[in-house]
């Protein structure tokens, strides 16, 4: 029927965003009630239309079915991500909440025998779920359980994912220096300063009941690898006549060893379950026919 266009076309336009009646409704300043009563038949104040358009990227005239859509998924994506994140203050659990059902639904839609949305669903017994999707382009893996939830996407570099990781003796360096307990610890702190803060060897050495010697040391290298350089920011403090360095955490940077540690409890603690595993992958994940990577350097002490 005619009349259904507005109410057929903003249920549409709603459940293709996973947007629920109440976030629509909180957005333009209704209840609940009064979203359900449009998508049956019946029409918003004329002041509202306005807000109802622009949240959805659409024309009114779009709303009645007038004319075709003309954003772009992407830009209708991307505005409605910003109306999310302008729409609360300082702290955005609602926008990570929705980026995160977005990645979701991009991950079902590998699903060949899928044929609709569906919520995700934490595992109420702490169990460990995971998504994923391998194939020759490259991975996609989606953690879903309470504890972790977590996404990465990797495109597999023309070269194949070997040529991303020559740096061997870096690595072996950076894993040597994590395999110490002492030194996780004082790489935990540093994750608890604020972005900005500063602080003494000797403060992270009384906290943490460790040698000043050792936390010196390792404050020494995080500052100094490649792999953190801006992350820990070494400089010298002159106080009384007396020079000391401080370390000052870059909370942007230290974004880098999140998604580290993310990783390495990810290869400890291996999924219980898997929502979605799909996997047309033939090939190897890296390739012998580049050997760099199987080379030892001169001077190596493998053991």
């Amino acid at each position: 029927m005619a009349d259904m266009v507005f109410s057929e076309t903003l249920q549409k336009l709603r459940k293709g965003q996973g947007v629920t009646q109440e976030q629509l409704a909180s957005y333009l300043g209704v209840s609940p009630q009064a979203v359900s009563k449009w998508e049956n038949g019946g029409y918003p104040d004329g002041d509202l239309l306005p807000r109802l358009a622009d949240y959805f990227g659409v024309s009114i005239d779009y709303l009645y079915g007038r004319e075709t859509e003309t954003v772009s998924m992407e830009q209708a994506l991307m505005d409605r991500m910003k109306e999310v994140y302008v729409s609360e203050k300082w702290e955005h659990p609602e926008y990570f909440e929705q980026m995160f059902r977005y990645l979701w639904a991009m991950q079902l839609g590998s699903w060949y025998g899928n044929r609709s949305y569906r919520e995700r669903h934490p595992d109420e017994n702490d169990q460990i779920i995971a998504s994923m999707l391998l194939d020759s382009a490259g991975f996609s893996y989606i953690r879903l359980d309470k504890q972790l939830e977590f996404t990465m996407v990797m495109k597999e570099p023309e070269d194949g994912f070997a040529s991303c990781f020559k740096g061997t003796d870096e690595l072996a360096g950076l894993f040597g220096f994590l395999s110490g307990k002492a030194n996780l610890r004082v790489l935990f702190y540093l994750l608890s300063l604020k972005g900005g803060e500063s602080v003494r060897a000797a403060a992270v050495a009384r906290c943490l009941e460790l040698e000043e010697k050792k936390v010196e040391e390792a404050l020494d290298y995080l500052s100094e690898i490649s792999f953190y350089r801006g992350f820990l920011q070494k400089g010298e403090l002159v106080e009384y006549n007396k020079n000391e360095y401080i370390y000052t955490i870059n909370q942007a940077k230290a974004v880098a060893v999140l998604m580290l540690l993310a990783g390495a409890d990810t290869v400890l603690h291996q999924p219980n379950s898997y929502s979605i595993q799909i996997c047309n992958r033939e090939n190897s994940l890296f390739k012998r026919e580049q050997p760099e990577f199987l080379q030892s350097a001169p001077g190596d002490t493998d053991r």
